[in-house]
């Protein structure tokens, strides 16, 4: 593609290059006139696809509305048709939350269904026998609370899967230290779920009898109990498959896929939960695949893998421990386990409902992993879309580089879910903005906003501003009902500027690094309770702590971040793929590229040492890094340290002597260095000839790069991420090659020459200032000859305008709009939709300030605020020179700027600066700015927010509290200034 290829894209982004909506249905309550208005709306606004779920709507008859019912099945086949008609993006969604993950066909019993394997213990003194039955589980006790929605249904069955005696050595908190020599199977010897057997001398033993049954987890809304399949035993996906194409995909439903090139399945975070005693995910193949992948049994282990894990996997907790001489061994069979589960995860569930997907014209798209004990990068081969989120990652470059590995490995598209928080209608939309510029660092390019929701809703239920969706303590609105809406034309043509030049060609990468873990910290963007006990507030963490604050959370040195360099994760195993190759000098050159790769964890596969060595010995660099720290659980302040790495491998194979031989053999070799400390990374892999890609001259504290390259074109983003507290940086960046520099204004699509450029060698060097929050989208043309160097031009203030004529739309509810649907099978289905009331203030000619500190306007108001200016102009423009019409703040809103009869342009939130060359006329100019806030002023002064929980109070046990919000300030705050620069 060529540099005349992209202008012309940017002109106008295609479609499948435009933000997408999670879009929260009622249930199947919304009615065909609902439907196409919101998806036609959606369209409107330039959103360019539609994911698409039920969700739980109160005062509606379920069997009649919810998942599965024929309204619903009527609604799907609507949406899909809608959105095919507009060239959009459809995807059915697919979690364990999400109905549609659960059967009506199976219940807990079913061989199909989620299992657990749970346990009953009993004590026995020295020398004391125990004869008879076997304890059961009680299946009607009421199980411990679990802070993940859904319930347990009823279960009936269980089977004895083993009976396990061992020595206590010492109570704990949890159970137990357990004698691991003395661990006794005596599974053999019961004989009718009765156990005959006495205890030995030397201590009280500790019977546990281990039991399989349903979890009996379920989900709503549904029309009727839905159970969760299992995700590790092959019955699962096929039970999945056989329903889907049996009942879901009609052959009406099928034709309308069929007509969508982008019809996708969107599978959710993995919300499993169990809820016995156990804590274990299991299934009839579980033990047996156990013992033919990790070559012994898994049962004699089993009292130190029983656990709790309360919400998701990373908070798990395990029951016994043994002596210390015996805890390595230990956490290798954890090791086991888990990765065994992975094995089955990607076997059993991933590649046969991908290719069940495939077979019918949809792609999948998922959450890899996302919660449950298994490896968070292994998946990636197996899925076409890898998807993370910004809810329980914070917007954290650390966190999304976890899943950028496996991402620019394979060649998947990378996407988030993004905009989730827990200040529904409080923040302004900058904070929004600033997620995505994270995201776009991290090598994102698609986003999936979370979410819209239709403002009608079921009647008795729905207040003003609308229909809430995904409840109003755990989510944000893209949708109408924010005032923001009139300017997100601008907006999402914008973000798709972005992601259309982020997609091109290929990542360059500078490093990868090894890292495996089946419990990575989702939570790490919910940690919200300071060491004082206060609630952070989700905008203060995510603004001033964490990355913001200089703190990384796996890869903490930042050393490599300063430099430029790029570098993202992925699970050793993957470098075995088939489809993963070193040549050129570098990892997957088709791919990443990475130029070295890094070890530094304690544990690390012997295969993949081999891997290493035998790349190393035809050129590649590795370093391996002592003494590194990652994150392990940040709610509880828990790291883990890797004092040496790649001492021993991961699972209780008996290779450790095999890997230390393969590893000094790495050591021994020109291209492979060691530090002590990851503070060294950098020196050492200068010293050993990695030069980053898009380096920067000097370290900079403060800026996010991504590259990517598409033949002669190098695409550049950068991105001033500490945006609350960082100052306006200069960085200079040294590109490979030389050429032509552009810049890309991604809000009109203009591209103009970049000044501020010069050669070093066979390097261009590219001098970019970026103010707090500010992104650069640059690229590097190499096709033609390199552009007379030239230095940064200053923008030169030449008019400041003080006074303006102010008028306020101030948005409050309004009437109920009443909408009805009769389809002729018996009965109406009602709809309310609250309607914006929109009150026009005006506020006179006056200087500019705070909606909330302008007579008549106040501290209760959002909406709208529309602002005139004259700005008279003695001279035309001159030659070479262009004009910046400079907002100062608009205080986070989204807006648009208009000079004369030239069209409306929209802005950056964090530096909102608009070109206005083309409009300015010789003489009087007027100058339109319209600005929008969030609804939170509003919504405060009603007494919105006296009724929403705070969410993260409950999660972090701090008991209930509602959400609490400041008066914000709205509106043009200025000061406004009109800039001539060079160029």
């Amino acid at each position: 593609m060529t540099m005349d290829d992209v202008v012309r894209l940017l002109a106008n982004p295609p479609i499948e290059y435009r933000p997408e909506l999670r879009w929260w249905l009622a249930e199947g309550l919304h009615t065909d006139e609902t439907l196409r208005f919101e998806i036609d709306t959606a369209h409107r606004l330039g959103f360019g696809g539609m994911e698409f779920l039920a969700m739980d709507e109160r005062a509606v008859d379920h069997a009649r509305y919810g998942w599965g019912a024929e309204e619903w099945v009527h609604d799907s086949q609507i949406v899909v048709e809608e959105t095919t008609r507009r060239n959009m993006s459809v995807s059915f969604t697919s979690g364990t939350n999400w109905s549609n993950a659960n059967l009506p066909t199976i219940d807990p019993d079913h061989p199909a269904a989620a299992k657990e394997l749970d346990l009953v213990s009993e004590d026995l003194p020295p020398g004391t026998s125990r004869s008879g039955a076997l304890p059961r589980i009680d299946l009607t006790a009421e199980p411990a609370a679990r802070h993940l929605p859904g319930q347990r249904g009823v279960i009936r069955d269980q089977t004895l899967v083993a009976v396990v005696a061992a020595r206590v050595l010492t109570e704990t908190e949890t159970g137990a230290v357990l004698d691991a020599d003395s661990v006794t199977v005596l599974t053999d010897r019961v004989r009718d779920e009765a156990l005959d057997w006495t205890a030995p001398d030397g201590g009280t033993w500790r019977l546990y009898v281990y039991w399989v049954h349903g979890t009996g987890q379920t989900a709503s809304p549904s029309a009727s109990t839905n159970y969760t399949v299992s995700y590790v035993d092959p019955d699962g996906a096929r039970a999945v498959i056989d329903y889907w194409d049996t009942v879901v995909l009609t052959p009406e439903l099928r034709e309308q896929i069929a007509a969508n090139p982008r019809a996708q399945m969107y599978m959710d975070s993995l919300e499993l939960s169990t809820f016995g005693a156990g804590g274990l995910f299991w299934g009839h193949t579980v033990a047996a695949e156990f013992a033919a992948r990790r070559g012994y049994d898994i049962v004699p282990w089993l009292p130190f893998l029983t656990r709790d894990v309360p919400f998701m996997a990373v908070d798990t907790v395990h029951h016994n421990e043994p002596p210390e001489e015996h805890r390595i061994t230990v956490d290798k069979v954890r090791f086991d386990y888990v990765r065994t589960l992975t094995d089955l995860y990607i076997e059993n569930m991933l590649r046969p409902f991908a290719a069940f997907l495939h077979a019918n014209g949809l792609t999948l798209r998922a959450e890899i992993s996302y919660g449950l004990p298994f490896e968070l990068t292994r998946p990636g081969p197996e899925v076409d879309g890898i998807e993370t989120e910004s809810l329980e990652f914070a917007a954290q470059i650390d966190a999304y580089r976890l899943l950028a590995g496996p991402a620019h490995l394979f060649g998947k598209q990378y996407s988030s879910e993004t905009g989730a928080t827990t200040r529904n209608h409080m923040l302004d939309h900058r904070f929004y903005d600033q997620i995505i510029a994270t995201q776009l660092a991290a090598g994102i390019t698609k986003t999936v906003l979370h979410g819209w929701a239709s403002t009608a809703g079921a009647e008795g239920v729905t207040d003003w501003p609308g229909h809430e969706g995904m409840w109003p303590m755990f989510s944000e609105r893209f949708d109408t009902r924010q005032p923001g809406a009139e300017f997100y034309p601008l907006w999402t043509a914008a973000v798709a500027r972005h992601q259309l030049v982020l997609r091109r060609g290929r990542p360059r990468i500078d490093v990868g690094i090894l890292r495996t873990d089946h419990f990575t910290d989702n939570m790490s963007g919910l940690a919200f309770v300071g060491e004082d006990g206060r609630r952070i507030p989700d905008e203060e963490a995510y603004g001033r702590l964490w990355m913001r604050d200089r703190q990384n959370h796996w890869w903490q040195d930042l050393g490599m971040q300063d430099a430029g360099w790029t570098y993202e994760f992925f699970d050793g195993s993957l470098l075995l793929h088939q489809d993963v190759a070193f040549s050129e000098g570098v990892v997957q050159p088709d791919g990443p590229g990475y130029q070295a790769l890094i070890v530094y964890q304690s544990e690390l596969d012997a295969d993949t040492a081999a891997r290493l060595l035998d790349w190393a010995r035809r050129g590649l660099t590795v370093l391996v890094v002592h003494g590194a720290r990652e994150l392990k659980l940040l709610a509880r302040g828990l790291y883990t340290d890797h004092p040496r790495a790649a001492v021993r491998t991961p699972g209780l194979d008996g290779r450790d002597a095999e890997l230390a031989d393969t590893m000094a053999q790495l050591l021994a070799l020109p291209t492979v260095g060691v530090v002590d400390d990851p503070s060294g990374t950098v020196e050492a892999l200068r010293g050993l000839g990695v030069v980053g890609r898009a380096e920067f001259v000097a370290d900079n504290r403060t800026v996010l790069s991504h590259l990517r390259e598409d033949g002669d074109l190098l695409h550049l983003y950068l991105y001033n991420f500490l945006y609350e507290t960082g100052e306006p940086t200069e960085v200079e960046v040294a590109l490979p090659g030389a050429g032509a520099v552009h810049r890309i204004d991604a809000w009109t699509g203009a591209v103009r020459p970049h000044t501020g450029v010069r050669q070093d060698g066979d390097r261009t060097v590219v001098t970019v200032p970026l103010a707090p929050g500010e992104t650069a989208l640059l690229t590097l043309d190499r096709s033609g000859a390199a552009a007379a160097g030239s230095s940064v031009s200053a923008p030169e203030p030449v008019a400041a305008l003080t006074e303006w004529d102010i008028a306020v739309e101030s948005w409050d509810a309004g009437e109920l709009q009443v909408i009805t649907e009769d389809r002729g099978l018996g009965y109406r289905t009602r709809e309310v939709r609250p309607l914006t009331a929109i009150t026009r203030i005006d506020v006179g000619t006056t200087e500019l300030g705070p909606w909330r500190d302008l007579a008549g306007v106040g501290a209760a108001v959002s909406g709208v605020g529309e602002y005139r200016s004259v700005l008279n102009r003695e001279h035309g423009g001159e030659p070479g020179h262009r004009y910046l019409l400079d907002l100062g703040s608009t205080a986070g809103g989204l807006g648009s700027v208009q000079v004369n009869d030239g069209a409306p342009t929209g802005f950056d939130t964090s530096r909102p600066v608009v070109d206005v060359t083309d409009d300015l006329r010789v003489g009087d100019n007027l100058v339109t700015v319209r600005v929008s806030s969030s609804l939170n002023n509003r919504l405060l002064a009603r007494g919105y927010y006296d009724t929403v929980p705070d969410i993260l109070a409950d999660l972090a046990g701090r008991g209930e509290a509602m959400q609490t919000t400041p008066v914000r300030d709205h509106g043009l705050l200025g000061p406004v200034r009109l800039l001539r620069i060079a160029g």
